[in-house]
């Protein structure tokens, strides 16, 4: 897989699949993760959802949500959770009554079988496209491929008329209402594709975003609005999508696209009579309003006799050919009983701003024109994507792979920045916090609070290093010569411990400061001199880590690091806010740097790194060293450290005697270990 050469992992969506394909985990292209929905296969209704995940990647000892059956052990200071990942992670009561029926289910696909499933659904899928094809006004988003597909077809109706579209909820309301026939109306998971499909650019998706979205100045607690909604929310774009199961006959299936055939050429009779909900997006025909049929729970009665409800009156339905009959004579009544003063003007539903995005026909514009009158109809700003028909040549080139063309190849190296987790853009997208709030869609704030208190490992940031560079290019990289004194001592001290080894992958640890941006740059001087004398080879990287401070903020250093071209790792992790909850602190700089070093280097192990570089200058060695001797020290009671006044000279002999008897203590460390144990620790 394309994927792994980039250390990447892949997971594969199987929700629409599952139920008709083969799914393999360890097969000829092994896969990282798999997860799928068990109620959309025949039979596995109320099921749970299945993820696959290999056991490798399952990194972290805390669960994502802690529940019963996670827990090994608790008291009032730790918790211990189960080793075993598959329990740790499945928190509270399992569903087993769910679990047992999507077993069944799965196991009568695989009764069935996956190769026989496989050729009952191309075999639809041909006879549904070649009959699409055939249909003037459906307009089939997609590919026109029947080989190693699902039957599933997303489609729009078109008015030959005003070369605008039927609204999909309109279609998908008239194709239950007259056949009785269930599909599924809207832009569904997929947005960016859909909306590529239907021809949407960045800058149009962006334009019904701002009409469809609700103003931000109302007060949803007090108008107790329940839906997220606007007045202008029946301008979503959208389609129809039907489905057509391995499991339906022949007969069926050709009843089913003569409805929809049907439909298309007579949905334009029908639509006087169907009224738009403009802030639902909903369509209903003018008679049902309210559901008769509809059965509440507070009409059910519990009885000796047992439970009791409101009776039904059932029609008998009549066949597909029967409905197709009386569709036809309805048509025609319809056409008849037009009325256009009854016909409600749904462009005054319309602000003036949004006017231009409608793209969809209204019934008073139809009823105009079968009226004689002469009206003009704006540009649709939906394009559908047009697709020519499959080449034999194309699909043999894809039959074994896929392959890259020239164009791929180059940016497939391309320096880049990507995340591991979606849900670490609520806190990674610092640009943001400048742009309007209402674009910040369904993140409230007990959504950020529970982000930032998710495991940690899944906030990173990658820049990936661009290897095709030309020679002009890597010229114009903002690297900077160090000046020879420093570099001198650096290689001296290197070459004098032997402290790179040919084929080190090193990772200097960036903070933003002096130390550590020096240090990078004299190893990348450093790797220069040594490959153009052919000597000792290794690879340079940077890896930094946020610990969630307000005071510090290094995320430029992402920045900074593409524009020198090497690899970087930037992690996330909310340090500062571990160490404000730890009791009985003493020195926060201390737990931080303690736990900021341990993310460094389980972050370089788990990239593959095994070398980390941090520049610190002696100064900061010897304080560190001092304090770490001191606290040892005070620990024991052996010396009780008082501030001193330093513009005292006695107070200062004083201090330097302090330092001496530090010394001295030091060099006896190692006999009093066994007085004191802990010390180890200090050493």
């Amino acid at each position: 897989m394309m994927s792994s050469s980039f250390d990447a992992i892949a997971i594969w969506d199987f929700a629409s699949a599952a139920p008709y394909t083969s799914i393999s985990v360890n097969g000829e292209t092994p896969l990282d993760a798999v997860f799928f929905s068990g109620h959309k296969f025949p039979g596995g209704v109320s099921s749970p959802g299945v993820l696959i995940i290999k056991k490798y990647l399952i990194r972290a000892t805390k669960p994502k949500r802690i529940g019963g059956g996670t827990v090994f052990f608790v008291d009032s200071s730790e918790e211990w959770f189960l080793k075993e990942v598959e329990h740790r992670e499945e928190g509270g009561t399992a569903d087993a009554v769910g679990a047992v029926r999507l077993a069944m289910a799965v196991k009568m696909k695989r009764a069935v079988g996956e190769n026989t499933i496989k050729l009952l659904e191309e075999s639809t899928s041909k006879k549904v496209l070649e009959k699409f094809k055939a249909i003037k006004n459906l307009i089939l988003l997609g590919p026109l491929v029947s080989d190693n597909r699902l039957p599933v077809f997303s489609f729009l109706i078109r008015d030959p008329n005003s070369q605008l579209f039927f609204h999909h909820n309109y279609i998908s309301v008239l194709l239950n209402d007259l056949f009785g026939i269930q599909t599924r109306a809207g832009c569904m998971c997929a947005g960016p594709y859909a909306q590529f499909l239907l021809g949407i650019d960045e800058d149009l998706s962006k334009q019904f975003v701002n009409a469809i979205q609700e103003s931000a100045h109302l007060d949803r607690t007090h108008l107790r609005r329940q839906a997220e909604y606007s007045q202008q929310e029946f301008l979503r774009p959208g389609f129809t999508r039907i489905s057509f199961p391995y499991f339906f006959t022949t007969q069926q299936i050709d009843h089913i696209l003569q409805c929809i055939q049907f439909v298309s050429e007579y949905a334009a009779d029908f639509f006087h009579l169907y009224q738009v909900n403009c802030e639902t997006g909903e369509w209903h025909h003018q008679n049902q309003r309210v559901f008769h049929g509809r059965r509440w729970l507070g009409q059910i009665e519990f009885t000796p006799n047992g439970l009791t409800t409101k009776p039904v009156v059932v029609q008998n339905a009549p066949d597909f050919k029967g409905c197709l009959q009386v569709a036809r004579s309805l048509a025609l009544e319809s056409v008849q009983s037009l009325n256009l003063s009854k016909i409600p003007d749904g462009r005054s539903a319309i602000s003036e701003e949004f006017s231009g995005l409608r793209w969809f026909v209204l019934p008073i514009e139809i009823a105009e024109v079968l009226a004689g009158r002469n009206i003009s109809f704006g540009v649709c700003v939906l394009n559908p994507r047009k697709y020519s028909e499959p080449s034999s040549n194309l699909s043999a080139q894809f039959e074994n792979g896929l392959h890259l063309n020239e164009r791929d190849s180059n940016e497939e190296n391309a320096c880049e920045v990507v995340c591991d987790d979606v849900i670490c853009l609520i806190k990674c997208d610092e640009n943001s916090k400048n742009e309007d709030t209402t674009e910040n869609v369904g993140i409230d704030e007990s959504e950020a609070e529970e982000v930032r208190q998710m495991e940690d490992w899944n906030k990173r940031v990658v820049v990936r290093r661009n290897v095709n560079l030309s020679r002009e290019e890597e010229r114009k990289l903002e690297w900077h010569v160090p000046p020879l004194e420093m570099y001198k001592k650096v290689t001296d001290v290197i070459h004098q411990l032997k402290m790179i080894k040919n084929g080190d992958k090193i990772l200097v640890c960036l903070f933003g400061g002096k130390d550590s941006l020096s240090l990078l740059h004299i190893l990348r001087h450093y790797q220069e001199r040594c490959n153009k004398a052919r000597s000792t080879s290794f690879e340079l990287g940077a890896i930094t880590v946020d610990p969630g401070s307000a005071e510090y903020n290094p995320r430029p250093l992402i920045d900074y690091c593409r524009k020198l071209n090497i690899y970087c790792f930037y992690e996330e992790q909310d340090i500062s806010g571990a160490a404000k909850k730890t009791t009985g602190l003493r020195s926060i700089c201390a737990i931080c740097s303690r736990m900021k070093r341990g993310r460094l280097a389980a972050a370089a192990q788990f990239h593959g790194w095994n070398v980390l570089a941090m520049g610190q200058h002696l100064d900061d060695l010897h304080r560190k060293v001092t304090r770490t001797i001191a606290q040892v020290l005070e620990d024991y009671s052996i010396v009780k450290f008082v501030s001193l006044n330093c513009e005292d000279e006695e107070s200062i002999e004083q201090l330097l005697l302090t330092i001496d008897t530090t010394i001295q203590y030091g060099e006896d460390l190692e006999i009093k270990e066994e007085l004191y144990p802990e010390q180890r620790d200090y050493v």
